[in-house]
C-alpha cells in the first residue's frame, strides 16, 4: 500500500514537473521575444489543467512576426522533447539502481512523450492550442508536425514497452489517463478561448 501511495505522489511530481516545463519552453521564448518580463514564473495550478506560460503581454505577442509566434507556440513541445531526451538518456546510460528513482525517470520520460504526441498527433488532427496557432501562421506547416509526430509516437510507445514490469501497468494507465486528459482539456481550453 505504501508503495502504492508513493507512486501516486512521483507519479503526480513526475507530470507536474512535465507541464511545469513545457510551459516554461513558450515562456522563453515569449521573453526572448520581449512579451514578458520574466520567464521563470509560469501558471501551473495544482490540478494542471489549464496551465499557460502567461502573464504575456499580449499587445507585444500579437505584433511578434508570425516565425516568432510560431516559435513561441512550439516552445512547449520543443522542452518536452529536450527534457524527455535527458529523462531517457538517463535511463539508458546511468540505469539507476533505485526503484522509486526509476519510476520517476520512467514517468518523467514518457509523460514528456505523451505530451509531444497529443501535441503533435492528435493537436494536428484537432487544431487546438499550440498547434491551432502553428497551423493559423503555416498552414503549411501541419502535415510536417503531424509526421513528425507520427515518428515520435513510434518511440514512444517503444519506450512504454522497455518499461519494467513491476511498475509497467501502473505507468501504462497514467499515461492513458494524461493524454486523455491533456487532449480533452485542451479542446476546452481552446473553445473557452475562442468564446472570449
Amino acid at each position: 500500500m505504501l508503495t502504492l501511495v508513493l507512486y501516486f505522489l512521483l507519479g503526480y511530481c513526475a507530470l507536474f514537473s512535465v507541464v511545469w516545463l513545457h510551459e516554461i519552453g513558450h515562456s522563453l521564448w515569449n521573453f526572448w521575444f520581449g512579451c514578458r518580463a520574466g520567464w521563470l514564473r509560469v501558471q501551473v495550478k495544482p490540478y494542471i489543467f489549464f496551465s499557460t506560460p502567461g502573464p504575456v503581454n499580449l499587445d507585444k505577442y500579437q505584433a511578434l512576426a508570425p516565425w516568432q509566434r510560431t516559435l513561441s507556440a512550439y516552445g512547449g513541445v520543443l522542452a518536452n522533447l529536450l527534457w524527455g531526451t535527458i529523462g531517457g538518456g538517463i535511463l539508458l546510460l546511468a540505469k539507476p539502481g533505485n526503484s522509486y528513482v526509476q519510476f520517476f525517470l520512467w514517468m518523467f520520460t514518457t509523460l514528456h512523450l505523451a505530451e509531444i504526441v497529443s501535441y503533435l498527433v492528435i493537436g494536428s488532427i484537432y487544431l487546438v492550442s499550440d498547434m491551432a496557432i502553428v497551423a493559423g501562421e503555416y498552414p503549411g506547416l501541419r502535415i510536417p508536425s503531424l509526421s513528425a509526430g507520427l515518428v515520435l509516437t513510434v518511440i514512444y510507445i517503444l519506450a512504454l514497452a522497455g518499461i519494467p514490469q513491476e511498475f509497467r501497468l501502473f505507468i501504462l494507465v497514467w499515461n492513458l489517463i494524461t493524454i486523455l486528459s491533456m487532449c480533452g482539456g485542451r479542446i476546452v481550453f481552446s473553445l473557452l478561448h475562442r468564446k472570449n
